[in-house]
């Protein structure tokens, strides 16, 4: 799952075919937390929209229905996400990379996860436009975890490439379920964090930056 994400990504320039019109005002931040605004990108360009999707049929902008993440196999059902699934409300979320949490030794401990190659990761996820009685907001899609990242936890977002990228805003909603059930490469890494980024107002670069596990660090103390 991804609860929590870095969507401070730099050189934007040499992602101009999806992130062209990458809006200058959106806040970057190294901590974005569900009911935040973020940037995202859908087939019409880049908006800034709240992290937490409002279905439809809400009359409201009451949070306690909003969702921050989509399970991929329950899109087509689950009345949350039905009609934006179905609809073609497919969205890219580009970030650096994103928090996961994972109990070890009684401590839960912080990793980020990103690239390899250090480009961004591309989310896939659902959006509702701005309505009268809500304001545009998102989803990030999330499919049972492969490969190095599967002993972290045992979701893991919907994440493309440039190339997937790009397919899943053409796909027809049949198309874009074969993208995204496709095997990953192994493109991905995760080291542990500091437990500062436990705290949603503390931003920065140190938040992701590679640590000792609290767990060592605290056994060390006490030698």
């Amino acid at each position: 799952m991804c609860g929590r994400y870095a969507n401070h990504v730099g050189a934007m320039h040499g992602w101009a075919d999806i992130l062209a019109d990458w809006p200058a005002q959106a806040e970057l931040g190294f901590n974005v937390a569900p009911t935040q605004m973020a940037p995202i990108v859908t087939p019409d360009g880049c908006e800034v929209f709240r992290w937490g999707l409002l279905p439809s049929w809400v009359k409201t902008a009451n949070t306690e229905f909003s969702t921050f993440n989509a399970r991929l196999k329950t899109l087509a059902e689950k009345p949350s996400f039905r009609q934006a699934w179905k609809s073609g409300q497919r969205c890219i979320v580009p970030a650096l990379g994103y928090y996961e949490w994972r109990q070890e030794n009684g401590h839960k401990q912080a990793y980020f996860v990103c690239r390899k190659d250090g480009n961004p990761i591309l989310f896939g996820g659902l959006y509702e436009s701005p309505r009268q009685d809500a304001p545009g907001s998102f989803t990030i899609i999330t499919r049972p975890s492969e490969g190095e990242l599967q002993p972290l936890h045992h979701a893991m977002p919907l994440m493309f490439d440039r190339q997937l990228a790009k397919q899943w805003f053409d796909a027809d909603v049949s198309q874009s379920e074969d993208i995204a059930w496709l095997p990953y490469a192994d493109d991905y890494k995760y080291y542990p964090v500091s437990s500062k980024v436990n705290k949603v107002t503390n931003q920065g670069p140190e938040l992701i930056q590679e640590t000792e596990p609290e767990s060592q660090i605290q056994q060390g103390f006490g030698f």
